[in-house]
């Protein structure tokens, strides 16, 4: 179901898209276990591609696995690419114009390791 609705805001993100702009080409497959595959490409040289399955996540959830890529030219007239995964883990983009995180200051690191070491366990109730 979740396929589904994800595959049919695609579906109307791309219409709108084409409304838009001239859509150079366009195309779509959604298959009946889950797996689904888009791309459309537009005159002004947006693209995007995106390709998914439903996957069991433990034995009682499913889930849906994605990776993808989209690209857009700017004002400044750099074209600018993200490729991204979204799974049971979160999403996750790459792109060389998106900001990087510092590095883990080592105290964060240190603190880490001893509550993995030294898990927390809840006091037990006194009735």
């Amino acid at each position: 179901m979740r396929t589904l609705l994800l595959c049919s805001a695609l579906f109307v993100v791309a219409a709108w898209a084409a409304d838009t702009s001239d859509l150079i080409s366009q195309e779509s497959n959604v298959e009946y276990n889950g797996k689904y595959h888009y791309h459309y490409e537009l005159a002004d040289g947006s693209k995007a591609t995106q390709d998914g399955l439903l996957k069991a996540v433990n034995a009682e959830h499913d889930g849906e696995a994605v990776h993808g890529k989209y690209s857009f030219v700017s004002d400044d007239g750099q074209t600018y690419v993200v490729s991204y995964t979204a799974d049971e883990n979160g999403y996750h983009a790459v792109g060389d114009h998106l900001p990087t995180p510092p590095p883990t200051p080592p105290s964060v690191l240190r603190t880490l390791e001893y509550l993995k070491l030294h898990p927390y366990t809840p006091p037990e109730k006194q009735h």
